[in-house]
């Protein structure tokens, strides 16, 4: 899950009607209507607390719905909480505690992030492969190091990169957007030609979808299209830096390391910003970071 408490409340703060349905549930969470299904079989909402609405559509009680969403992501007002049975990311990002030397099972990193200790294993499949952040390697005993596994989830609690399922391939792996995602291609593609900035709402408007809806388009075609052109987003500089120089690196060092190198007089300037992202042509952000 990649919902912070942030977002939830931001949300929440939004949702205005006193009775909602299913699918502002499914927003309100930042999770597949699969989820909100598995959560209600786990934990039904009492039906004192719904009603059917137009068309037959159940509606829940605002403040029930809210409460049932809170427990489901950050756990009840006394500290419990259903395990949830899939990988999520930290809601507040925290160090993972260990000691010097330790070594983890899977079942010992599950017990620390809350999760099933098969959520840990198809994670751990799922970044296999990753480019610049593979998941630590067990050894013969099945162990892991516990620096390493610490500094992976230090990673992935700050960038959010979101799960990638076992049945949609491996880390990194981009599929051609289709759909509604190709239409949304197709204007980032013009937005490119013309060198002008493409924000989420023009993407809204042109599609008649919320915000919401077209910032997942724009996301999914941007992975296709900006690669095409030799662009990458700000928060991918660090990828190109030495990995000597980056594995020595937390997290926020490396976002104040291209901070400073982007405020040096010969820097590039951004191509153009889709979805409040900046993206640099590759072959610039190379030759700076060359210069560290």
């Amino acid at each position: 899950m990649t919902t912070t408490k942030e977002q939830f409340e931001q949300r929440l703060a939004a949702l205005h009607d006193p009775w909602v349905t299913r699918k502002q549930l499914e927003h309100l969470a930042g999770v597949s209507p699969k989820t909100i299904r598995n959560w209600l079989e786990a934990r039904p909402i009492p039906e004192a607390k719904t009603r059917i609405g137009a068309r037959s559509t159940q509606l829940i009680d605002r403040q029930t719905a809210a409460e049932w969403v809170r427990e489901r992501l950050f756990g009840g007002r006394d500290g419990t909480s259903d395990v949830p049975s899939g990988p999520r990311l930290a809601a507040e990002p925290r160090p993972l505690g260990h000691a010097p030397g330790e070594r983890l099972r899977r079942v010992d990193i599950a017990r620390r992030r809350g999760v099933t200790p098969a959520a840990i294993g198809n994670l751990s499949q799922a970044y296999v492969d990753h480019p610049s952040y593979p998941f630590p390697p067990a050894d013969g005993d099945h162990t892991r190091d516990a620096a390493a596994v610490a500094a992976w989830f230090a990673w992935y609690d700050a960038e959010r990169p979101g799960y990638s399922a076992k049945s949609a391939g491996r880390a990194g792996t981009v599929h051609p957007p289709a759909g509604r995602a190709a239409e949304v291609a197709d204007l980032l593609r013009t937005a490119i030609a013309q060198g002008t900035d493409l924000t989420t709402e023009t993407v809204a408007e042109r599609l008649g979808v919320s915000p919401d809806v077209a910032s997942r388009y724009l996301s999914q075609a941007a992975q296709t299209v900006m690669p095409e052109h030799g662009l990458i987003p700000r928060r991918q500089i660090p990828d190109l830096f030495p990995a000597a120089i980056r594995d020595q690196m937390t997290p926020l060092q490396r976002r104040e390391r291209v901070k400073t190198l982007l405020r040096r007089r010969k820097a590039p300037a951004p191509q153009l910003v889709v979805g409040g992202t900046e993206y640099y042509r590759r072959a610039d952000v190379e030759a700076l970071v060359a210069s560290m």
